[in-house]
């Protein structure tokens, strides 16, 4: 196989290697990120390094947690519907509950991260996220569900995971358990015979959850009818337009760039206070200084004394710098205006964010920015695709190939800081004031990492593991057997 490289180094590897890669990466990421959660992310269950599990999922008052939470649901005025089935089958189940959640999410995070029974899970995780969001949360959950469902119309299995292995070992079988766990595996959900009922459901979801907003009794519900209702919108979107685009990839990238966008603006004009769970927005100078007051505070000594003296000592100036970089990347995400661009200033920005000690949203912004990136998500519903109908797809991230050893030895720097770290003072679950240098050093590893994978997998096209790219015996790529 023959790389072009271009002259500014960065490799142009063949299109559909370069997706496969893209896909791979979101789905361990993900996967990552649930194991992250259940044990010190902010909703942590079984604990991590320095803890024990948590008193109300585990252990003689197993439970509590899931009744605590849907009595404060029922209160704040979740939807009747949901009322009722938390007062008659979650509370009296309260201990089955529990022990379910935590099996699927650590089931969810070992099997994304090894590729194994992604779509089942995924379409389980996807009902899943609709009792979390009937609990009243949704800031993080929403890009959970975004990665749910991409995982689960891409297939996220089949490139680089065990899944496009057992695919191709039974793709012949007609009949056994062979035939079953090929269909099982495949889980053929979006048959263009279902498209329309599909299309129709979703759409009407999204009407139910807007016009249900105004009378939610507590911003958070309303946040959740929100949040409900662009998903589902752009779900709607999607299978309407799955039946005329064969590209269903490019269908998912661009309605990542839109929910991105939206939730860039979300933070911006509705969720208004900052701190080390959010972003800065255009908070004023006394809120944003107490935050990162905060992050000096409990931050690596280097980054303490860069932050008073560069941040802290001109507030006023970083007020707006932050705000308008926040507002005008989500903007051009939203619209799809020089997308490319807008997403590496994202990831810039967010970069930055996460490295600063804002670690519970940027993180996970950044993660489902990478596809947008990768995948070209500015071909649809864009004003790229009006202002150039007729361009070429670009798919990949730009790694040059000397940046990958590079991004290897700084994920294993700042894994084993974040080992040491953890061991030495102790990573509390769910603190990410107190255990912030943990929290900071491993994004950083696992970001890193990931990236170097990403980049590695684009310098080998050639890989059978993929769902798009098998290998011919004269070493050229031919497309796989659908």
């Amino acid at each position: 196989m023959e790389y072009r490289t271009r002259a500014d180094g960065l490799l142009e590897p063949p299109k559909m290697a370069a997706r496969a890669a893209a896909i791979a990466f979101l789905r361990i990421w993900i996967g990552i990120m649930w194991l992250f959660e259940v044990t010190v992310g902010h909703n942590w269950k079984i604990g991590g390094l320095a803890s024990l599990p948590h008193p109300g999922w585990l252990g003689e008052r197993a439970g509590d947690s899931v009744v605590e939470a849907a009595e404060t649901a029922i209160a704040d005025g979740t939807w009747a519907w949901a009322a009722w089935l938390l007062e008659t089958v979650i509370i009296p189940n309260a201990a089955l509950f529990g022990y379910v959640t935590i099996g699927l999410q650590v089931a969810l995070g070992l099997a994304l991260i090894v590729g194994v029974a992604v779509r089942p899970l995924a379409a389980l995780a996807i009902i899943a996220d609709l009792s979390i969001f009937m609990l009243g949360n949704s800031r993080i959950p929403p890009f959970f569900t975004a990665a749910h469902i991409f995982v689960l119309v891409s297939g996220a299995g089949a490139y680089y995971g065990l899944d496009g292995l057992l695919l191709n070992k039974t793709r012949d079988a007609r009949k056994g358990a062979a035939r079953a766990l090929h269909w099982v595996l495949e889980l053929p959900l979006l048959k263009p015979a279902y498209l329309p009922h599909a299309t129709a459901v979703a759409a009407f979801g999204a009407l139910f959850f807007f016009l249900s907003m105004p009378g939610r009794e507590t911003t958070r519900m309303a946040y959740v009818g929100m949040d409900l209702a662009a998903l589902l919108a752009l779900v709607a979107l999607g299978l309407y337009l799955a039946r005329r685009v064969p590209d269903r990839l490019t269908i998912l990238a661009s309605g990542l760039r839109i929910f991105v966008g939206y939730k860039l603006l979300h933070e911006i004009w509705a969720r208004t206070v900052p701190g080390v769970n959010a972003l800065p927005g255009f908070a004023d100078a006394e809120a944003q200084s107490e935050v990162f007051q905060t992050v000096v505070d409990n931050h690596w000594a280097l980054f303490s004394s860069l932050i008073d003296t560069i941040v802290l000592s001109n507030m006023g100036f970083w007020v707006v710098v932050f705000g308008a970089a926040q507002l005008v990347i989500g903007v051009m995400l939203l619209v799809g205006y020089r997308t490319r661009v807008a997403s590496l200033a994202g990831l810039a920005f967010l970069g930055l964010m996460i490295v600063l000690g804002l670690t519970r949203y940027a993180p996970v912004v950044f993660g489902l920015l990478i596809p947008v990136l990768a995948l070209d998500g500015g071909r649809f519903w864009s004003l790229d695709s009006v202002r150039k109908p007729d361009a070429e797809p670009r798919y990949g991230l730009p790694i040059p190939s000397k940046a990958i050893y590079p991004l290897i030895i700084l994920a294993a720097i700042n894994a084993v800081a974040a080992a040491i770290t953890a061991f030495s003072l102790g990573i509390e679950p769910g603190d990410y004031v107190g255990s912030m240098p943990s929290m900071v050093t491993a994004f950083v590893a696992i970001f890193s990492g990931l990236l170097a994978f990403v980049g590695w997998l684009q310098l080998h096209p050639t890989l059978d593991h993929s769902g798009e790219v098998v290998v011919d015996r004269d070493d050229r790529p031919r497309p796989a057997r659908t």
